[in-house]
């Protein structure tokens, strides 16, 4: 089963999501859902990373299923903030290269991007 997150956004972050899936040929819900799927058990501080809080002009729904909606809202929880607000920081993060996927070895995760500490 599958439940419909609904992410309030910036345009520009909207548009580079779709972009993106266009790039690659995929859904953009495929797309989210590959980031998302990696958020909960990340390697990142989450209240390092900013929100995007002006400018939600967009809205974004996304259908991901039940499992990963339940290790969202419960790290969504564990922050004190709703699922959406959770997802939209991550997206944001990750298409500012503030987080990377990194391969473990038998799994993916998110984590900071240090490299681009270093070249700031």
């Amino acid at each position: 089963m599958t439940k419909v997150v609904s992410i309030r956004m910036p345009g520009a972050l909207e548009w580079v999501i779709r972009n993106h899936a266009a790039q690659s040929e995929m859904p953009a819900s495929d797309i989210v859902r590959l980031i998302l799927m990696h958020a909960p058990d990340g390697q990142f501080s989450f209240s390092a990373l900013r929100d995007f809080q002006q400018f939600l002009d967009a809205k974004f729904d996304v259908r991901l299923p039940e499992e990963i909606v339940a290790k969202l809202r419960v790290a969504a929880g564990r922050l004190g903030v709703p699922i959406s607000v959770y997802s939209r920081v991550i997206l944001y993060a990750y298409y500012k290269r503030r987080l990377v996927l990194v391969d473990l070895g038998e799994r993916y995760t998110l984590a900071e991007n240090h490299d681009q500490e270093k070249s700031a």
